[in-house]
């Protein structure tokens, strides 16, 4: 599993372990979870733990998502770190054109 094409964040009983410092989380893997936070991009997180090798943060994000503190998903692209490459602005556009029409409608009904 490549770590710069997914997506990480605590699960529930990740977010029981931070909330409650569990000790038996291992320091390496604690702070890999706290730059996780709510849900992060691994270039996120591999850019705030600049002082460990990718291989070791890898190995973190496995255990951590073996034990059930983290989970992931994969990048749908991996350019898009704004998660706005899925918006087909055409589909946007008709909707809102439907919207419109919709809104002028009611206003003459409401006119009458």
């Amino acid at each position: 599993m490549a770590m710069l094409d997914r997506i990480y964040r605590r699960t529930w009983a990740g977010q029981r372990a931070w909330n409650a410092q569990a000790r038996k989380v291992s320091p390496e893997c604690w702070n890999v979870l706290g730059s996780i936070g709510a849900g992060a991009h691994a270039v996120v997180v591999r850019a705030s733990l600049q002082n460990y090798s990718e291989e070791n943060i890898q190995e973190w994000l496995i255990q951590l998502e073996q034990s059930g503190l983290v989970e992931s998903v994969p990048v749908l692209d991996e350019n898009d770190l704004d998660f706005t490459g899925n918006f087909h602005l055409a589909r946007i556009r008709a909707e809102l054109d439907q919207l419109r029409e919709k809104s002028e409608h009611i206003a003459q009904l409401l006119a009458r």
